[in-house]
């Protein structure tokens, strides 16, 4: 898991909006103004530490732990 100070911006605006409920990369890129590659970049991160999980085949984002909240 990440700690909170490990975030960089792009993480917390992603998290920001993924507390807000599920969503896709494409919804998250609208939402943020963030590149397709860094909210992908990011994604993968955040999964691989376990915050966030794939929730659907279809590119669906969940949270599941913030690391803010720690």
């Amino acid at each position: 898991m990440m700690e909170a100070d490990e975030l960089i911006e792009s993480d917390r605006e992603i998290l920001d909006e993924l507390q807000k409920g599920r969503c896709t990369p494409a919804v998250l890129v609208d939402w943020t103004g963030l590149s397709k590659q860094t909210i992908h970049n990011r994604l993968n991160v955040l999964v691989a530490a376990g915050h966030v999980e794939k929730a659907h085949d279809s590119g669906l984002y969940e949270l599941v732990d913030d690391p803010r909240d720690d």
